[in-house]
């Protein structure tokens, strides 16, 4: 259910939410956006808020002030608008740390909405940019050796099984189609580094002219055998030389051909962002966003993002089981 609210110029409040509270007998929590901003009107679009949550706005035109509207509505959580023009005074915030020390929650909207969404919304990221010292992954160096040595050491022991898997698939290719049996076309990497990827064949060999377009649903050009080799992400076994060579990463941003950077990065400058950490055989995006097209990049880029700023080992193991249940069910990421 989504959330039809414009931000008002005086105090609203969304009572959509109570058919939600009514249908499921769910207890909705309370929330207050304090001096709501360009941000909070994107907030409130977000699928599945109002399952969770009634929204109301405060932005000092209410009759009531809002010592009076905190201390009269009992507010699960409030949120602060970095992307407001308005500056809480001495008085409103000195009310606002009132609500820490009652353990009320009191968050920043910006961090509020990411780790409600599981993305950083790109419609307002230079907000994000400029209250965050999210992206320097790079210092973790802790953390990025231990993924490293991770990647080597799985890469090492799936080695022999994919290997097998590979030279079947290789026999199953050559005796159904002409051409050569691994695709190799050059991606960008970390630090905007290019490289050679490797995967199976898994279309008919044409001109590169041909080949050049994306794989749209049911293409004509992936052969049979290359149906099974992409349901089942077989293709992608070659990628293990791509980790160990240390190109890649088992997760991490998909990494894209040079020319769609260049592109997205005209379209969006911050793209490039997504290059601070190696790219992924799978990813946050690919299992949040498998039917995501080319020109959908951009929406796929708000978790790639999240990744980048989120990269953890659970956040990986995480990503790894919803990558093995695709591979198990069938499904195409």
């Amino acid at each position: 259910m989504g959330m039809q609210i414009s931000l008002p110029n005086k105090l609203v409040s969304n009572r959509t939410t109570l058919k939600v509270f009514k249908d499921y007998n769910v207890k909705l929590k309370k929330c207050l956006i304090v001096h709501p901003g360009e941000m909070a009107s994107e907030f409130v679009k977000e699928p599945g808020l109002s399952n969770f949550y009634t929204v109301d706005f405060w932005d000092g035109t209410s009759q009531k002030d809002l010592a009076t509207t905190l201390a009269t509505n009992n507010y699960d959580v409030v949120l602060l608008d970095p992307s407001s023009t308005i500056s809480l005074d001495k008085v409103q915030l000195k009310h606002i740390n009132n609500l820490r020390v009652n353990q009320v929650s009191v968050y920043n909207l910006a961090s509020f909405h990411e780790n409600f969404s599981k993305r950083i919304p790109l419609a307002h990221f230079q907000s994000w940019l400029i209250n965050s010292d999210m992206f320097f992954v790079n210092s973790r160096t802790v953390f990025l050796f231990q993924k490293r040595m991770i990647d080597i050491l799985v890469s090492l022991m799936l080695a022999p099984f994919a290997l097998m898997l590979v030279l079947l698939a290789i026999l199953g290719i050559m005796c159904t189609s002409r051409g050569p049996v691994f695709f190799i076309q050059k991606r960008v990497g970390i630090k905007g580094r290019t490289f050679k990827i490797f995967k199976l064949r898994t279309m008919r060999h044409m001109p590169d002219n041909v080949n050049a377009s994306h794989t749209v649903k049911n293409d004509a050009r992936i052969t049979p055998i290359g149906h099974i080799l992409r349901k089942t992400k077989i293709d992608e076994l070659p990628q293990l030389f791509n980790i160990l060579n240390g190109d890649m990463s088992l997760i991490g941003p998909r990494p894209e051909k040079e020319e769609i950077v260049a592109k997205l990065v005209e379209d969006a400058p911050y793209y490039n962002l997504r290059h601070s950490i190696r790219p992924g055989v799978t990813g946050w995006a690919q299992v949040n966003y498998p039917t995501a097209t080319p020109e959908q990049s951009l929406q796929k880029l708000e978790y790639d993002l999240f990744y980048v700023k989120n990269a953890s080992h659970s956040l990986d193991f995480k990503i790894i089981l919803q990558t093995i249940r695709v591979v198990f069910t069938l499904d195409s990421l």
